[in-house]
């Protein structure tokens, strides 16, 4: 299919999605209630608060969502304690030299299954929470650490190239959960491909099943519909879980029957 074929076909599932998230959308979350998860600013002024951002986005993936939990209200002030205001700083003085000693932590404050196993999630987080560390330490501050991602903005393979980076140099992490861990910053430019993007684009023929595919896809539709590659990914996202989350709100996955009437309809073909 040739670039225009392409755009137009994009143009189509994109205006496609925004009319079937809105079916699905819960009465009250209407409006300017499902615009709030649209738009993302820049919510980091320190290190602190990017390293508390990157340590959130480390265990969001499979299983280590619910086994670490360290988005979860009542385990935040045993976090907060256990890894010193998230003070990348204080952490690597405290843990660095020994990984364990961070790893004892976390199993006598939370529920930790399997101490022993090699693949312990909790071993696997407090690994990968001394390299997030270590990654930023190599940044004076806030500002020094947005000018470092600024630099990678020029086009879509420039700014690939940071989450590759960044999946390099963070253990754990990998190529989507970096994107999140952008994303969430508030670095609009840098779409997560999450299950739900790729199941629904390679479904269309947007992309091939794999991350970086997806990634690009996202980023080309956006510039297509001339929306932020954030609001595209949230679209489908949203479609994709069901899950509203600035409202506490969970109407399960529509991902299929989206994909189901696109195809019963055939307005993308």
């Amino acid at each position: 299919m040739n670039r225009e074929k392409q755009s137009e076909k994009m143009a189509v599932i994109y205006n496609e999605a925004v009319k079937f998230l809105n079916k699905i959308t819960p009465l009250e979350l209407q409006g300017k209630e499902l615009e709030k998860y649209f738009h993302a600013e820049k919510k980091f002024k320190s290190k602190d608060e990017i390293l508390f951002q990157l340590l959130g986005s480390l265990q969001n993936r499979g299983m280590a969502t619910n086994v670490i939990g360290f988005w979860k209200e009542d385990k935040k002030p045993k976090f907060r304690e256990i890894l010193l205001d998230y003070d990348s700083d204080a952490i690597l003085s405290k843990y660095a030299e020994d990984v364990d000693l961070l790893f004892k932590c976390f199993d006598e404050h939370f529920p930790v299954n399997n101490a022993n196993s090699k693949g312990n999630l909790w071993k696997i987080y407090a690994k990968a929470v001394i390299s997030a560390c270590k990654f930023l330490s190599k940044f004076k501050d806030a500002t020094d650490f947005d000018d470092f991602v600024m630099r990678f903005s020029y086009n879509e393979f420039s700014s690939a190239a940071l989450p590759m980076l960044l999946e390099k140099e963070i253990y754990g992490l990998g190529f989507a959960l970096a994107c999140d861990f952008l994303k969430e910053l508030g670095y609009t430019e840098y779409p997560k491909p999450d299950v739900h993007i790729k199941d629904i684009f390679a479904k269309f023929d947007l992309c091939e099943h794999n991350d970086y595919s997806a990634y690009k896809a996202v980023i080309e539709m956006a510039r297509v519909v001339k929306e932020t590659p954030y609001k595209v990914d949230k679209i489908f996202w949203l479609i994709g879980s069901g899950k509203f989350y600035h409202h506490n709100i969970t109407i399960g996955s529509s991902k299929d029957r989206f994909i189901e009437e696109m195809n019963e309809s055939k307005s993308y073909r």
